[in-house]
Order: structure tokens, then C-alpha cells, then sequence
């Protein structure tokens, strides 16, 4: 197995020396949170409808809950960790024995839309449609009332952010703007940013014909991927930050993966230095820290209107 690796220092500068960190439950000098997406063929039927015969190619993604959520499940459990799983309604509708076998495994679950459409493509009250309709689906098939978000694909239109908190979400796990949560502007809203180099699909997401995700070849070797993710513990570590894991149950679910997912999460189960929590614990634990009213996200709000 890799060692996590330490960081450089600069020169003159004590590897004991570290910004002053947040302040993490159980003395921890991180929080790492896993969370799992469960898209099926959902992703590939939004990009083109006529993908609809295509039953090579959907079946990549519905190995994700005929598969792979059920061995990362195992895993998790094995591990004693609890994750963050976000479903969108179809799925939740396909599957439902899914979501209650993720719910009775102490996991949290959260809303990813209904048919996993691009926001891209979508006004706003599509969006909030998509939202509310995938919210629905979860709790009709598991009887949990989801507090929690991440936008299927694509950019949400100005407004969605107050339109989650009217809907009683609570966070957001959607946009890769930072390394700590941060306030969605004045709507009460809470984001938990991720990090592509944090997710699996940038490395190792493949569909041969068509090209799905674009931007072919991937695959990559799982040695560089551990040592992506170490180099990432280390830095989370070092800063105090959050390290938010974005996995695919169609990817990360294949025996060889999960291996590697068992490894990395056991390597920091046993450095004793990470807080592991689900989005809701890292969110409401968030809710005790200083506001932070200043963050680009706001001045992004203030000058987008300028730029237009």
C-alpha cells in the first residue's frame, strides 16, 4: 500500500508550522467526506435521447446500481463510514430497493435531480422542477425527506440558489470554488465544494462509441490515481480543509476500484487525523463557524450583473 506522503515545506519554514485550521470534532486536522453518485444510464440518455438503443453503451452506467453500489456499500460498511449518496429520482423510481438498503446502512441520502438533465439546457423553473421532481421520487421510495443537493450537469440559472431554500435544502454540494464551505450568497444555503482531482470520473470514466464523457482517452493507472489522492490528504491535511471524495457507483464500484477505494479510506481511518463525516454532519457543523461575508462567491453575485 502507498504511504500518505508529506508535503514540501519552504525553505527555513518547520513542516509543524500550519495556517490555523477551523477547528474539526474529535481534534481531527481535516474532514473527509465520501460521496457516491448513482447515474445509471441516465447522464448518456441526457445527451441524446436516441442514445435510447444504444444497450452497449448504457449498460457503463446501469453497472452502477445493478453492481457497484451494492459492493460500495459492502465496503463502506467494512469500514465503518458513512457516505453521502446522491440518486436522481429516476434511478430512485428503478431502484427503490437501492435507496432503503443505502438509508438502512446508516448513509445519508441526497437529491441529484430526476433524469439527471443538463442545467445547461434548462430555464430556471426546468431546474427547479428537475429538483423538486427528484426530491419527490427519493422520499416516495425511501420515506426520507432529503436536506441536501448536487446539480446533475451544468450551470444553475441566478435565482436556484434561493429556490433550494425555499424547498428546505439546506446544502449544496455542486460547485468546485473552494476548499472549505462557504455561504451560497444571502440564501441560507451552504455549499460543500468538491474537486475534479477528487473525483473518479475525470481519470477513469469510459464509454468507447460514442465518447462518453468527451474528451477521450481516459483509464487511467490506479497507482496514479492513490497517489493523486494521497498527495490530496496530505494537503488537507497540512490546511486543515476538506476533502470531499465524488465517486461514481458505475466506476469506482468494479472490484479492482473498490480495492482501491478500501485502501485509501482504510490509510485514513488509520492516520487518526481526519474527521469522516457526511455532507449534513459537515454541513451542520459548519453552521457553528464565524460567516465568512466576504467570499468571491458574493463578489461573483455583485459583478455578474456588471459583465452581462
Amino acid at each position: 500500500m502507498n504511504t500518505t506522503p508529506e508535503l514540501p515545506t519552504a525553505a527555513g519554514t518547520s513542516a509543524a508550522v500550519r495556517p490555523q485550521e477551523p477547528g474539526w470534532p474529535q481534534g481531527a486536522r481535516c474532514a473527509v467526506v465520501v460521496t457516491i453518485d448513482v447515474d445509471g444510464d441516465l447522464p448518456f440518455l441526457a445527451l441524446d435521447p436516441g442514445h435510447r438503443d444504444r444497450l452497449k453503451s448504457r449498460s457503463v452506467g446501469q453497472y452502477g446500481p445493478d453492481h457497484g453500489a451494492a459492493r460500495l456499500l459492502r465496503v463502506l460498511e467494512r469500514l465503518g463510514v458513512a457516505a453521502s449518496w446522491f440518486v436522481p429520482g429516476a434511478i430512485a423510481q428503478q431502484h427503490p430497493e437501492l435507496v432503503r438498503s443505502v438509508l438502512a446502512g446508516g448513509h445519508e441520502l441526497a437529491c441529484h435531480g430526476m433524469h439527471h438533465l443538463d442545467f445547461d439546457g434548462l430555464d430556471l423553473d426546468a431546474q427547479v422542477a428537475e429538483m423538486l421532481d427528484g426530491a419527490r421520487a427519493l422520499r416516495e421510495a425511501s420515506g426520507a425527506q432529503v436536506r441536501g443537493l448536487r446539480t446533475p450537469s451544468g450551470e444553475w440559472k441566478p435565482g436556484f440558489p434561493e429556490a433550494m431554500a425555499a424547498a428546505g435544502f439546506e446544502w449544496s454540494s455542486s460547485l468546485p470554488g473552494d476548499d472549505r464551505p462557504f455561504p451560497l450568497g444571502d440564501s441560507g444555503v451552504l455549499e460543500l465544494p468538491f474537486r475534479y482531482e477528487l473525483e473518479d470520473l475525470q481519470y477513469l470514466g469510459f464509454n468507447l462509441d460514442p465518447p462518453f464523457p468527451p474528451g477521450q482517452s481516459r483509464i487511467q493507472s490506479l497507482d496514479a490515481v492513490r497517489d493523486n489522492w494521497d498527495i490530496e490528504f496530505a494537503a488537507a491535511r497540512r490546511f486543515g480543509t476538506v476533502l470531499i471524495l465524488r465517486l461514481n457507483a458505475e466506476i469506482m464500484g468494479t472490484p479492482g476500484r473498490a480495492r482501491l477505494l478500501e485502501d485509501f479510506l482504510s490509510s485514513i481511518l488509520d492516520s487518526g487525523e481526519a474527521w469522516v463525516a457526511t455532507c449534513g454532519e459537515l454541513a451542520a457543523h459548519w453552521a457553528g463557524q464565524p460567516v465568512e461575508t466576504d467570499h468571491p462567491y458574493r463578489r461573483f453575485l455583485d459583478l455578474a450583473p456588471l459583465e452581462s
